[in-house]
């Protein structure tokens, strides 16, 4: 019988993840019958048609294995080369995720990685930064910046929404929000929508050429890991892959200014959305002053 469900993630192991589409009933096969390509395929019937979807496999195991794996020396050499600003940032960043492995082991747990580390990315991250406009748009531009450049392992959106919080305190908002490292928090039930909507934009934007097809062959949802549905009616999918690359990281962005506006409402601060932003420079004293310790308000 037809589905009209195709999953992102292998459904028998969320560590494969989807790598290309074809129409072509012996697509792959060369991969398949390749011992030394790691590769899983899953044939859909579609409605208007029959495909086959790649998956290969992405990092897996936990933060501790990173530790073990990635030595000071390698990250000094990746802190070396930046500019002032973006050490400072990624100093904070890399002290952000080890409070968190902390905490999980405090908890009992360990914090999973999905992805190699790329810290070396902030760089990258920081020059698509609009340091113009409100309090709230730098605090969003931020947060989105963060979060399409992947410098983390893992928790990349809690990590980008603590940047837009500590953001929004530099430029002068007095309000405690709850962490967003944790399961239980009491802002849940209005972020948690905005973080899948962003991971929707995000795959999107990775795929559309390969959710295209789905679509055209009778696709309506790709069910990503987590239960994550992305209705691919919802979205603009026709277009060369560059413009989608370019055009989804706008509407990313401007997602995520969204968020900052709310979170600045919830918190009692809603006129930093016309207050203007706070310098780039004044922002990294600050981090600079907080001695790249982040979240000190959330504690």
């Amino acid at each position: 019988m037809p589905t009209r469900v195709v999953h992102q993630h292998h459904p028998d192991d969320i560590n494969y993840s989807l790598e290309d589409v074809s129409t072509d009933p012996d697509a792959f096969e060369d991969k398949l019958s390749d011992p030394a390509d790691d590769v899983k395929v899953m044939d859909y019937s579609l409605p208007n048609g029959d495909v086959r979807v790649l998956y290969t496999p992405g990092v897996s195991g936990t933060a501790d294995d990173l530790d073990r794996e990635i030595s000071p020396a390698q990250l000094q050499d990746d802190l070396d080369p930046m500019d002032p600003t973006s050490r400072v940032v990624a100093i904070w960043l890399l002290k952000f995720f080890a409070e968190m492995q902390q905490e999980e082991r405090e908890n009992g747990d360990e914090l999973a990685i999905y992805k190699n580390l790329e810290i070396d990315r902030v760089p990258e991250a920081l020059d698509h930064v609009s340091w113009d406009g409100s309090v709230t748009d730098v605090a969003g531009s931020l947060m989105s910046n963060l979060i399409l450049r992947h410098s983390l392992p893992n928790a990349n959106h809690r990590t980008g929404i603590t940047m837009a919080q500590t953001y929004l305190e530099a430029a002068g908002a007095d309000f405690e929000t709850p962490k967003t490292h944790t399961e239980e928090y009491e802002w849940r039930e209005w972020v948690d929508p905005y973080i899948v909507e962003s991971k929707r934009l995000l795959t999107v934007r990775r795929h559309n050429l390969y959710f295209l097809t789905l679509k055209r062959n009778g696709c309506e949802i790709v069910r990503r890991k987590h239960d994550i549905e992305i209705p691919l009616g919802d979205y603009e999918l026709d277009m060369r892959y560059y413009e989608a690359w370019e055009e989804y990281a706008k509407l990313h962005e401007a997602h995520c200014i969204e968020f900052a506006e709310e979170l600045a409402a919830r918190g009692g601060e809603a006129d930093l959305v016309q207050e203007p932003a706070l310098t780039e420079e004044a922002f990294i004293d600050f981090l600079r002053a907080e001695n790249g310790s982040p979240g000190t308000k959330t504690e």
